[in-house]
C-alpha cells in the first residue's frame, strides 16, 4: 500500500455547534511513490476503496493496485491485477456494493473489472466492441453493463453482461426518422425502480427537436417508448426522471426556444402512463438572485438588458446547463436542486508537417497551428426550489457553489444530510478549502443555517495548505469522505520535510 506519513490519529474537533461538521480521522499518503491516478469509491459500511496505477510498465504490463479500508480509515487488504498497457481506463460506475471500471483499447478490446465491496474479489471479462463502434457512458443494472453506443450515424444502446461477457447491441429507431436525424441525448439509471431511460433527440429539419424517451428493464430489454414533447413547443435541452409511484415519474431539465444544447431555464413536468400531466416552464432571470454568484458589476448590467427587453415585450435569455439531482417527495410539493456549470475550453498549440517539392527535391518544415481543446466543466453556484404538487413554482433560491476543479464528466457536487417536510440539509465544498452547510425551511425556502468550516485540517502544528484540490461525498449514516491533494508547507516542524504533497482522505460527520 502507499507509504502512510500520519500515524492513524483522531482529530475529533468539533467545528461549532451550529455546524454540526466534526473530523473524525484523516489519513495521508506519499504523492509520487511509484503510482498515481488515485480514485476513491465508497461502498457504504463496508468501507471504501483506493485504486491506482504503478507508473512503471513491466513487460507490457500495467499494474493496477486496489486497497481496502474500513469505515475507521484502517487498511484492510490490497488487491493488484495487470493490464495490457494499450488498456486505458475509461468509464466507471460505483455502488454500495461494488464497482465497475471499463478498460478499453483503441482497437475496441475492452476489460470489465468488477470489484465487490463485501469479499473484496476482483473478476474480469474480456470482449470486443463491434467494428467501429464507440462507447461512453457506462451504467450498471443487474448483471448488465449499459452503454450509449454509435457505429457512424446509428445509434445502439450496447447490454454486456459483466459476469459473463455475453453483449447484445439494441438499435435506436424511430419510426419517420432517418439514422441520421437521431441522437442518444443521455442515458440514466434509476436504481430505485431498477429501470433505465434513454434520452434520444430526433430531427426532421425544422427548429424543432423532438425528445423521446426509451425504457429498459434490468435484462436490457425494451419496454416503452413515447414522445415527450409530443405537444410542447419548446426543445428539451436536458432531462432526468425521479418515479413517484407506480408507472409515475416527475421529469425535470432545460429548455431552449432555440435549435441549440445550451439552456435559457427550468421545467417541471410529471408523467402517468407515458403521459405528460402537466409541465411547466421557468426563465432562469424569474428565479431569484439567479446571478447573485456574479459581481455586483456584471449583475446590473444584466439587469438593465433584461429591464430593455420587457419593455419591448419580449424576453432575455441566458444560457446555462444544470446538473439536476432527484427530486425530493414531500407531503404538500417537490423539492429540486440544481447544479448550474457551463463548458470551458483552451487553446492547444501542435506541430503540423508542411511537405513541399521543388525541382525534384522534397522538404519538410513544421508550422505551429493552435486548436480548441475542451477543458472541462466549470460549476459556479446551484438552486433549490419547491414546487406544488401541480408544478408551480413556490420558491427558489440561489446560491454560490464553485467547483475547485473541472470535471470532463457531468456530476454532482452537492449531498443531501438530511431532509424532511420542515428542512432540508445541503454539504459541499466550494473553492476547494470549506465544508459548506446551509439548511432551509421548506415553508418559504428561508435559510436557517448557513456555516462554513476549513476540510483542509492537516496532521502536525505547523502545517500551512498552500494549495488544494478536493471532493466530498456521501458515505453512510451521518458521514462523509473528503479526499483530494495537498500541497503543505511547514516550517515549524523540524521532524517532518519542510514541503510535501500529500494525497488525504477525511472522515467528516455531519
Amino acid at each position: 500500500m502507499k507509504t502512510i506519513i500520519l500515524t492513524l490519529s483522531f482529530l475529533y474537533f468539533a467545528i461549532s455547534s451550529i455546524a454540526q461538521v466534526k473530523y473524525e480521522k484523516r489519513i495521508e499518503f506519499a504523492v509520487k511513490d511509484g503510482y498515481s491516478n488515485e480514485e476513491i469509491y465508497e461502498f457504504g459500511n463496508k468501507g471504501l476503496m483506493m485504486a491506482s496505477k504503478k507508473d512503471d510498465i513491466v513487460n507490457g504490463m500495467a499494474e493496477w493496485k486496489f486497497e481496502f479500508f474500513n469505515t475507521d480509515l484502517e487498511h484492510v487488504k490490497t488487491e493488484k491485477i495487470l493490464i495490457g498497457k494499450k488498456y486505458f481506463s475509461d468509464e466507471t460506475y460505483n455502488t454500495d456494493s461494488r464497482s465497475h471500471t471499463l478498460f478499453k483499447t483503441k482497437k475496441g478490446e475492452y476489460i470489465i473489472v468488477s470489484v465487490d465491496a463485501a469479499t473484496m474479489g476482483i473478476t474480469k471479462v474480456k470482449g470486443v466492441f463491434p467494428k467501429k463502434l464507440n462507447v461512453w457512458d457506462m451504467k450498471i443494472i443487474g448483471d448488465y453493463a449499459i452503454f450509449d453506443s454509435q457505429v457512424k450515424k446509428d445509434c445502439f444502446v450496447m447490454a454486456v453482461n459483466w459476469k459473463t461477457g455475453k453483449s447484445k447491441l439494441i438499435p435506436i429507431i424511430l419510426q419517420g426518422y432517418k439514422s441520421k436525424n437521431i441522437d442518444i441525448q443521455n442515458i440514466q439509471l434509476l436504481e430505485k425502480t431498477k429501470e433505465i431511460f434513454v434520452y434520444v433527440e430526433a430531427k426532421d429539419g425544422s427548429k424543432k427537436i423532438e425528445l423521446y424517451v426509451i425504457k429498459i428493464n434490468e435484462l436490457g430489454e425494451k419496454e416503452d417508448i413515447y414522445n415527450f414533447s409530443a405537444d410542447i413547443s419548446k426543445n428539451i435541452t436536458s432531462i432526468s426522471a425521479s418515479p413517484i409511484g407506480e408507472n409515475e415519474y416527475i421529469f425535470t431539465g432545460t429548455y431552449s426556444t432555440k435549435s441549440t444544447s445550451m439552456s435559457e431555464g427550468l421545467f417541471f413536468s410529471k408523467v402517468y402512463n407515458s403521459k405528460v400531466n402537466f409541465i411547466n416552464f421557468y426563465n432562469f432571470l424569474d428565479l431569484d438572485d439567479f446571478l447573485s454568484y456574479l459581481p455586483e458589476r456584471k449583475q446590473k448590467k444584466i439587469e438593465k438588458k433584461q429591464d430593455k427587453k420587457k419593455d419591448k415585450g419580449k424576453e432575455l435569455i441566458i444560457n446555462y446547463n444544470i446538473a439536476d439531482h432527484d427530486v425530493i417527495i414531500q407531503d404538500d410539493g417537490y423539492i429540486f436542486i440544481g447544479e448550474c456549470y457551463y463548458p470551458t475550453y483552451r487553446q492547444e498549440r501542435y506541430q503540423e508537417a508542411v511537405t513541399s517539392t521543388v525541382n525534384g527535391a522534397t522538404t519538410t518544415r513544421y508550422v505551429t497551428k493552435y486548436r480548441t481543446v475542451f477543458d472541462g466543466y466549470q460549476y459556479t453556484h446551484a438552486v433549490i426550489a419547491k414546487y406544488s404538487k401541480e408544478g408551480k413554482l413556490i420558491w427558489d433560491k440561489t446560491f454560490e457553489m464553485w467547483s475547485s476543479y473541472k470535471p470532463f464528466y457531468v456530476k454532482r457536487f452537492i449531498s443531501v444530510a438530511e431532509e424532511n417536510n420542515e428542512t432540508v440539509d445541503l454539504v459541499f465544498i466550494s473553492r476547494g478549502t470549506k465544508v459548506y452547510t446551509k439548511s432551509f425551511e421548506m415553508k418559504n425556502g428561508t435559510i436557517i443555517k448557513d456555516t462554513n468550516s476549513e476540510i483542509m485540517e492537516t496532521s502536525y502544528e505547523g502545517d500551512k495548505s498552500k494549495k488544494s484540490f478536493s471532493n466530498i461525498i456521501y458515505w453512510y449514516d451521518h458521514y462523509y469522505l473528503a479526499y483530494g491533494e495537498q500541497k503543505i508547507k511547514n516550517k515549524e516542524n523540524d521532524k517532518i520535510k519542510k514541503k510535501r504533497i500529500v494525497y488525504f482522505i477525511n472522515k467528516i460527520k455531519y
